[in-house]
């Protein structure tokens, strides 16, 4: 898996490099964000902002937006002891390019404690995007918690129900990977439903499904600020190494994004 996933990343940023930009056959940022069922922590947002430098219409972003969500789910796996969190998100992008930063704060206890830095190469080849990246995490002030580092492959079909694949292969401290399998639907002019099936193989030495997510999010048009209300229920039923002692409780999870 771990090869596979290296070749894809070293294929995918030759070919990047090489090809001219596609911008002219891209798809929209609007069609482009109906691929994501729901975000998770390690696939933060990129969502809005072009920068123009010095008069110049450059191919250059800069995304930045900011989470509340009700704890911190990682695949229905609670991170924060059912604690509200904030979750600031930074992205920058030059053509097919993107490096970003991705924060987890816990008011309660005062104290960043986690910090992902991404560095991403994607392309749209018709209807099909794809991306693959590397993906550095760290734990500060959790003293049990040993830094990773991941590669990943992101896959999204525009077409109905616009279905998504992600895998992770964590390289370092979690020696495994996690995937994610996603469908949404726009229902509405603002609003999506959707869902996602979480998979998990020999991650942190535990394999099998922690759950899966049901979700409804809107939009909502705030001055220059865009509100992004979202209710989840994450479903879990013991399987493979996700019972008894381990197994994880359905729960409900609710944030709200805020992006300009």
């Amino acid at each position: 898996m771990y090869a596979v996933l290296r070749f894809s990343l070293v294929a995918l940023v030759v070919w990047g490099a090489a090809m001219p930009d596609p911008s002219a056959a891209a798809t929209s940022a609007a069609d482009s964000s109906q691929l994501v069922a729901a975000q998770l922590p390690h696939d933060p947002p990129l969502e809005a902002g072009a920068l123009e430098t010095a008069g110049q219409n450059l191919p250059v972003s800069v995304a930045y937006d900011a989470t509340i969500a009700s704890k911190y789910l990682f695949q229905g796996v609670d991170y924060s002891d059912g604690r509200t969190v904030v979750q600031p998100n930074l992205n920058f992008g030059f053509k097919q390019f993107s490096a970003g930063a991705w924060f987890n704060y816990q008011p309660d206890i005062e104290k960043l404690n986690e910090v992902d830095l991404t560095l991403k190469v994607g392309r749209d080849i018709a209807l099909l995007s794809v991306a693959a990246g590397y993906l550095h995490l760290d734990y500060p002030n959790r003293p049990t918690w040993d830094p990773s580092q991941e590669v990943f492959l992101e896959l999204g079909l525009s077409a109905p129900f616009n279905p998504t694949l992600s895998v992770h292969y964590d390289f370092d401290a979690g020696l495994g990977s996690y995937s994610t399998l996603g469908l949404s639907r726009k229902v509405a002019p603002l609003v999506t439903v959707g869902t996602n099936l979480f998979y998990q193989d020999h991650y942190y030495k535990t394999t099998g499904i922690p759950s899966a997510e049901f979700n409804v999010k809107t939009e909502i048009p705030f001055g220059a600020m865009t509100l992004t209300p979202s209710l989840s229920y994450f479903a879990t039923w013991h399987n493979r190494d996700f019972r008894g002692d381990t197994a994880i409780p359905s729960t409900w999870f609710f944030s709200v994004n805020a992006s300009r």
